[in-house]
């Protein structure tokens, strides 16, 4: 089916929004990556992945952030070693439990609950969605650092469990295709599912992610992680994808902020902004490695050679009503990785819609015009059974 386009704010706001997209530059040490790819088994290799950890390591600490406080009223429903389960909730469940999955890479889940307007989770509650979860992944600890990809699906299983499935699953960015792939292998306990800036087929368009990842031989992953211990520091990996940061331009432009935002509005949305992409977690070693080399490299989720708890992930299972949104200036995610699920999962054509919304990657989670005009018929359509 053809994906609908959602337009909505002034004029004046989109430009601004493109005119400020060059100010958010990841990933411009090409360079580095292809010398040390040269001699990846050998001492340069070595050396020159410790010169720039440490490097990274210095400008990171001079940037931490104090992570701000959740939004939305909730309660802890359930905590595991890697996983707080975080329940918003207005009344008595009516229906499945909603659960969104968010990224496991480096970014806080505050990104479903930013601020008041710019809050997934209040979108959703606002629409009729009486309990909504969000998975909020721990930082990994020394203890951590063997947790693979497996652990973590296991870990997203218990908690399905604990709300009594099937459940709404909503994945974002990276969270989408763990929420496919874990729909792919446990079909039966996915009511719904929203894939939200997700990449799926990793061949469908050239992406800044696909260059990144494309360009770092595993192998010299594998020596910055033992160099990290076997913990892959957040604050260090910031600086490989923004290694000049963000401005206030970018955040702006991520938050939609319109004419009618005033200037304290703006200057407090825009700082919590800054303090939240600062506040990174930290990812197990041997998880990134897995991420790396079997899901973005390998392109696992459509190659047909991806497993997921022992079994061979075949998207075709996938057989519940699916929703696809894109941003149409996505930066990290294009478009075509997304909808490329449609040729792949085994939903109706039917029961597949696509959405294509302006603005950023982030601006999808944390926009103001996209928790106005989309989320609430996303939640809609999720309370329509």
């Amino acid at each position: 089916m053809n994906a609908t386009r959602h337009h909505s704010g002034p004029t004046e706001d989109d430009a601004r929004s493109k005119a400020a997209a060059p100010t958010f530059t990841p990933f411009r040490l090409p360079l580095i990556w292809t010398a040390l790819a040269m001699d990846a088994s050998g001492r340069m290799a070595t050396a020159m992945a410790k010169s720039l950890s440490e490097l990274a390591a210095v400008e990171a600490e001079k940037s931490a952030c104090i992570l701000p406080d959740w939004t939305t009223d909730h309660k802890v429903a359930l905590e595991l070693e890697a996983v707080t389960l975080r329940e918003f909730a207005r009344g008595e469940r009516r229906g499945p439990a909603t659960l969104i999955c968010t990224p496991l890479a480096f970014v806080r889940a505050l990104i479903a609950d930013f601020a008041p307007g710019h809050s997934v989770v209040a979108s959703l509650l606002d629409a009729g969605l009486s309990d909504t979860f969000v998975i909020d992944w721990r930082s990994a600890t020394d203890e951590m650092r063997n947790k693979s990809l497996d652990s973590y699906f296991s870990d997203l299983n218990v908690v399905v469990d604990h709300l009594d499935p099937p459940v709404h699953l909503i994945g974002l960015c990276q969270g989408g295709w763990m929420a496919l792939a874990y729909a792919a292998r446990f079909p039966e306990k996915v009511d719904k599912l929203v894939l939200v800036g997700a990449p799926v087929d990793m061949s469908a368009q050239t992406t800044r992610l696909t260059t990144l990842s494309a360009g770092i031989p595993l192998a010299v992953v594998e020596r910055l992680v033992a160099l990290d211990r076997g913990i892959v520091e957040g604050a260090r990996f910031l600086k490989f994808w923004a290694p000049a940061g963000i401005n206030d331009e970018y955040a702006a432009m991520s938050l939609q902020l319109g004419a009618d935002a005033s200037p304290a509005q703006r200057a407090a949305l825009v700082e919590r902004f800054t303090h939240w992409f600062g506040a990174t977690i930290n990812l197990p070693g041997r998880y990134f490695l897995d991420v790396v080399g079997r899901l973005l490299q390998n392109n696992g989720l459509v190659s047909g050679d991806f497993q997921v708890l022992g079994v061979p992930i075949d998207l075709k299972r996938v057989r519940s009503p699916v929703t696809l949104i894109a941003a149409e200036q996505d930066e990290v995610v294009g478009s075509e990785q997304l909808f490329a699920a449609e040729r792949f999962i085994g939903t109706a054509k039917a029961d597949i819609r696509k959405i294509i919304v302006p603005g950023n990657h982030l601006g999808l989670f944390v926009g103001a015009d996209v928790n106005r005009n989309i989320w609430p018929g996303v939640g809609q359509w999720l309370a329509d059974n």
